[in-house]
């Protein structure tokens, strides 16, 4: 169905929205009562402190904050919580459901209805000499009459007894705390109240209004849509992020994931401005969800099993996951020599650069993959790595492990199996379990090296190795040349380093790296052997003739 196709069939609402406006006093009054709720479909916090004190700060300037959207329809009684501050209600019938504007009410409450002034994350005060928002301070009892903590702002009693006790003959900061407080609580948030039965429009108004602008990731406004209808899992992005989890391979990212759902829906990897997100039955839901997180499971298990590729940071380029997840998506129990050549096919492609692709690219090459033809399939993707790199990735470049070639060779010294330093013990065996979610050590041995030595900034000067003080120093004593070996160190390089000739040690170090890398990525892209296709398609193809 196209677009327009879908707006033609959108119902309407049954009574046109109740334009309201709300003090802020009366709209925190209205929310400590317990009548505001959060539909499923919202999604979670995505505001810091730094946009709170923004909020505050415009609302005590008068500026606008915008327009919030309620759902007022029945609810049962249950627990809301922001933050540290928990708000529980009774059911009743005129329950106001945030559909638009929960970071905004989120951050009020957290800022003004915390129970103590320091504890929440949203935390704030008032610097009244300087008439600004600002963090905790760290000292408040230095001068306690400066900062006002803004859980004593929203209430006028609570204040008046705040400024009475800290502010004394300091009318200057009296004036200024009566007239923060004044502001804040009379500040009116206009609002629109919805009144329908059918949740389906309220998230048809809710992905519309987050569709314009850039108010929401394009996953975030999917979910919206479509999130949290069954009690299936997942049941949203974020849910199928958590799952693979799991999986020990790291947190792959929500806009990844989105754009191989799309895939799998047939559209376009990549949202158009104009577009806005499929519109989808709730049993078409369920399903895009279930399929997207089933096939990215099967392509993280073959890029741990067959290309190996431990972890999701050290992929060298994302864009073959979506590439791959339409490919197994089509064929869940691939051949094995499918398989096999479709782990070249990453390999080369992140070797010569080709799955750095930009949108238009990545449309083009997931058109490669056609539903029914696995091998065929793989003999086009192949077709687009095939040339050959000049170069490999030098030994000799600054290593920066942002970059596809620093993240290549760090693979390739992970190959290496390397040992503990100290006592002996493999470090990594399998770096998915023994990291969980922290970054991979590669820390350098030679620190604080004043001169100007070519290799100092190279992956020579690295080792995947825990950090500890004095690296270089424990890498000096060592007497087991299975550990040298197993982080690329020869006798020769350790002599030059117990010398203190850094360049020479590096310089021995940068060769023998260099040879190993080489023979690490030809043993993985296998270029000079034949990608023939399976015996039984070559049969296949002979029975046709």
């Amino acid at each position: 169905m196209s677009y327009l196709s879908e707006l033609a069939t959108t119902e309407s609402l049954e009574r046109r929205p109740e334009a309201r406006a709300f003090s802020v006093e009366d709209l925190l009054a209205e929310l400590k009562q317990g009548r505001m709720r959060i539909p499923s479909f919202q999604r979670g916090i995505n505001w810091k402190r730094q946009d709170a004190a923004k909020l505050l700060d415009s609302i005590y300037r008068g500026f606008p904050i915008g327009t919030l959207l309620f759902w007022e329809t029945s609810a049962e009684a249950g627990e809301v919580t922001f933050g540290t501050v928990r708000v529980g209600g009774g059911a009743r019938s005129d329950a106001l459901w945030v559909v638009d504007g929960q970071q905004r009410l989120m951050s009020l409450v957290r800022v003004l209805l915390a129970t103590q002034p320091d504890k929440d994350e949203f935390a704030l005060y008032f610097d009244l000499d300087l008439g600004k928002f600002i963090v905790p301070p760290q000292n408040p009892e230095d001068d306690p009459s400066r900062w006002l903590p803004m859980t004593e702002a929203l209430e006028s009693e609570r204040l008046m007894r705040w400024t009475f006790e800290y502010t004394g003959k300091n009318q200057t900061r009296r004036e200024k705390a009566f007239r923060l407080g004044k502001r804040i609580r009379e500040y009116v948030v206009p609002a629109y109240l919805v009144r329908t039965d059918r949740e389906e429009t309220l998230r048809e108004v809710f992905g519309r209004i987050n569709s314009t602008g850039r108010k929401l990731e394009q996953s975030q406004v999917f979910d919206a849509l479509h999130g949290a209808r069954t009690r299936s899992r997942p049941a949203s992005v974020p849910q199928i992020v958590a799952e693979l989890e799991a999986l020990r391979f790291g947190k792959l990212e929500e806009k990844l994931l989105y754009r191989l759902l799309r895939v799998l829906l047939g559209r376009d990897v990549v949202e158009r401005k104009d577009e806005g997100p499929p519109r989808l039955s709730e049993s078409e839901a369920e399903s895009a969800y279930r399929e997207t997180a089933e096939t990215a499971r099967r392509v993280i298990q073959f890029l741990v099993t067959d290309v190996g590729i431990p972890r999701y940071d050290l992929l060298p380029y994302k864009q073959p996951i979506v590439m791959l997840g339409k490919f197994f998506h089509f064929n869940p129990s691939p051949k094995a020599r499918s398989r096999e050549l479709l782990a070249r096919w990453v390999w080369r492609g992140a070797l010569n650069g080709a799955h750095r692709g930009d949108t238009v690219s990545t449309t083009a090459n997931l058109e490669r993959i056609v539903q029914g033809g696995e091998e065929i399939s793989v003999q086009k993707l192949l077709a687009m790595v095939a040339r050959r790199p000049d170069d490999m990735p030098s030994v000799h470049n600054p290593f920066n492990f942002r970059r596809a070639a620093s993240k290549l060779q760090t693979l390739a010294l992970l190959d290496l199996h390397p040992r503990d330093l100290e006592s002996g013990e493999p470090i990594f065996d399998d770096p998915s379990s023994d990291l969980g979610d922290d970054d991979l050590p590669i820390p350098s041995i030679v620190t604080g090296h004043g001169g100007d030595i070519p290799d100092l900034r190279s992956v020579a000067n690295r080792l995947i190795h825990p950090r500890r003080h004095g690296l270089r120093r424990l890498l000096t004593v060592v007497r087991n040349p299975l550990v040298l070996t197993s982080h690329g160190i020869s006798e020769a390089a350790l002599e030059r380093l117990q010398e203190g000739d850094v360049e020479g040690f590096l310089t021995i170090r940068a060769e023998f790296l260099q040879g190993h890398f080489d023979r690490f990525f030809a043993r993985h892209a296998r270029w000079d052997e034949s990608d023939r296709p399976s015996i039984e398609a070559i049969l296949g193809e002979a029975e046709e003739d």
